[in-house]
């Protein structure tokens, strides 16, 4: 009797401390974030005002002190080793958007030290790997860390979760920028735009086109798609929607890919989160990417199977 209570006291230890642990997390990276969004509103924005549209204004010093700051930034996230285990895809895309940050902050301290003539490209490269990191924070880092707290039994603690400021506020920066190739290609009706499904493994086994996986063992039903952009300009925010259909529900769970490159870029995401069906049963799976604006051939769009949970 005493053994016993002794273990359920030390069990109920361990899940508390691994609670506190997920907590500690999601609060320290909201504080990367939110530092992150500071210095690129408090400090990087407030240097670009002040140079009134004029590269020979900026204070190159100022600027090379933010990169450096950006930087070390993005270092203490890389160099995280307290990372929960059910935290590690969030984490990757918390330290892809400080990873961008930082290179374009360095390329723009860089530009400023350099030739006046090639600073405006420059510049509107940076503005654009900038706004590319608040979409992967948006459209992949806050979903990732909802699907974690999930995975963890943790639900109740979205409630720490807090969806950042954009790095800046880009009406605001003094300069003129070119709207960004991508969505100007983007808009082009006349241009072909298409997506494909070029591939779907299911617990590490390819599922074809009215295909079947059988699922065995400590097997889960993990969905790697991956996804090719046939068409003639790039591709953001690209929707992958997996549904399951088993006896007892329809699930669906959705990732989104933040850019395609166009003529034949690729990129896989991982969509989990699904509860497994019952012993022997076969379930309908649906695969769908996109479609994309202006898409018309929506054949390749969608695969369809079977996934059976054996053994």
């Amino acid at each position: 009797m005493a053994f016993a209570f002794i273990f359920f006291v030390a069990r109920g230890c361990v899940a508390t401390q691994e609670s506190t642990q997920v907590r500690k997390y999601v609060t320290n990276a909201n504080s990367q974030l939110s530092d992150s969004s500071n210095l690129g509103n408090e400090k990087l924005l407030v240097l670009l005002r002040n140079a009134s549209g004029n590269p020979a204004r900026l204070d190159e010093g100022a600027l090379e002190g933010v990169a450096a700051e950006s930087r070390d930034q993005y270092l203490n996230a890389l160099t995280n080793e307290e990372v929960p285990p059910e935290f590690e895809d969030a984490h990757h895309y918390l330290v892809t958007t400080l990873g961008l940050r930082a290179q374009a902050t360095k390329a723009l301290a860089d530009a400023a030290a350099g030739e006046a003539e090639g600073f405006t490209g420059v510049f509107a490269e940076v503005i654009e790997d900038y706004r590319l990191s608040d979409s992967v924070v948006r459209n992949h880092y806050l979903p990732a860390v909802q699907a974690a707290l999930i995975e963890a039994g943790q639900q109740r603690d979205q409630s720490y979760l807090e969806e950042p400021e954009p790095f800046m506020d880009y009406e605001e920066i003094g300069f003129d920028v070119a709207q960004p190739a991508v969505a100007a290609a983007q808009d082009d009706p006349n241009a072909l735009h298409g997506v494909e499904i070029l591939a779907v493994e299911v617990g590490g086994q390819p599922l074809y086109q009215d295909g079947n996986v059988v699922l065995t063992g400590s097997d889960e039903p993990v969905f790697s798609v991956t996804v090719k952009n046939g068409g003639e300009t790039p591709e953001t925010g690209v929707d992958v929607e997996v549904i399951l259909n088993t006896r007892a529900e329809r699930q669906a769970q959705t990732a989104t890919i933040g850019q395609l490159r166009e003529g034949g870029g690729t990129a896989t995401v991982e969509i989990g989160g699904f509860r497994p069906g019952e012993l022997d049963e076969t379930a309908e799976v649906t695969v769908e990417a996109g479609p994309v604006k202006y898409e018309e051939f929506l054949e390749n769009n969608t695969l369809t199977g079977t996934v059976t949970f054996g053994l």
